[in-house]
């Protein structure tokens, strides 16, 4: 959904945040599935919109992440917590409690790791304005110290509103963040009317800000029967293949209305969207948005994990939904097939 502007579903949507709820396989299937439901960290924040990497000590997780802090459009804080197994999790550090949201983490080849996220900056007649937040971390210990080496906040290119719920496309790694080339997808708040749309920017040197209207995702979605906002995007490999899993909605203002779209990523994407998540047929979270999947390799000859975050915006189990599984051998690179992966958004049973 277009970043539920708890933040603004990308300025819109997420203002309640009561976050996520999918559920990647259908109730009482024995598949190995591990969820679970209004997931907080041990302090009780939600883990909004969780974005995980592997761990470079050991065999668990970090992830990133953000919360309300209050009740103004842009009290909301960003932090980084560890995992052994995905869901449950640690904090260890507030990155940014004012205003960050929607963070996404990556990992570099040094060691280090890039984080991004949406920054609210200022609030001007009772409207939260927004810029995305790029950091670099020169390793492990600096992340959870949260001492970074080197920051921008990117100018604004298509909206004077929001920009935001940024994804970490590709990195072209040269050695350091000065020299490299940070590809970013994002949305942002297309007038005065309040519909999300999506953008892709690229970042060189770590100064060099330019972007523009991605007009074919937009097109897309809305044929597809979301000509509303289109917001938070999350891109996994599956099949063989690249995919992306991006929240859209049907209908402008209505949070009831926020589904997960599945899209084949390359290389010419755009192609057939699938609905996998949210609709009528699902009443316990027929509203479902903020996705963020991870496909963890397999380790000593077993299966790969597929694990999922997302957001629900009603039914009893409003709040963040965190599932994990493993992911089958033998999806191949069809659509219908990935799409199967997450054929229930419902709480389990």
């Amino acid at each position: 959904m277009a970043r539920p502007r708890l933040l603004a579903a990308g300025a819109v949507a997420l203002l309640a945040i009561v976050l996520l709820v999918v559920v990647l396989l259908p109730r009482g299937s024995d598949d190995g599935r591990r969820t679970r439901t209004h997931a907080t960290d041990q302090l009780g924040h939600q883990l909004t919109g969780l974005s995980v990497v592997p761990d470079p000590e050991g065999d668990g997780w970090l992830g990133v992440y953000h919360w309300q802090t209050g009740k103004g459009p842009a009290d909301f804080a960003v932090g980084v917590a560890t995992s052994k197994d995905l869901l449950h999790w640690r904090n260890v550090a507030q990155l940014d409690a004012d205003g960050g949201n929607m963070p996404v983490l990556r990992r570099t080849p040094d060691g280090g790791f890039l984080l991004a996220y949406e920054d609210y900056l200022r609030v001007v007649k009772g409207n939260a304005i927004s810029r995305i937040r790029v950091r670099a971390y020169a390793d492990r210990a600096r992340l959870l110290s949260n001492t970074w080496s080197t920051q921008r906040v990117l100018p604004a290119t298509l909206s004077a509103n929001n920009e935001g719920t940024p994804s970490i496309e590709d990195v072209d790694w040269a050695g350091s963040p000065d020299a490299s080339t940070i590809t970013l997808r994002f949305h942002f708040n297309a007038g005065a009317k309040g519909i999300d749309r999506q953008g892709v920017g690229t970042l060189r040197a770590f100064r060099r800000w330019t972007a523009e209207p991605d007009e074919a995702l937009d097109a897309t979605l809305t044929d597809a029967g979301f000509p509303a906002s289109h917001g938070r995007r999350t891109s996994f490999r599956a099949g063989g293949r690249e995919w992306m899993l991006i929240e859209a909605q049907r209908r402008k203002g209505d949070f009831s209305t926020w589904r997960l779209v599945l899209l084949d990523r390359g290389p010419a994407p755009r192609a057939d969207p699938v609905t996998v998540c949210g609709g009528d047929d699902v009443p316990t979270a027929t509203s479902v948005g903020v996705p963020g999947v991870e496909v963890a390799p397999a380790g000593g000859g077993g299966a790969a994990t597929l694990f999922l975050s997302a957001f629900s915006f009603d039914g009893p189990a409003a709040g963040t939904f965190l599932a994990r599984r493993p992911l089958p051998g033998d999806v191949g690179p069809d659509a219908e097939q990935v799409a199967r992966l997450f054929a229930r958004c419902a709480p389990a049973g």
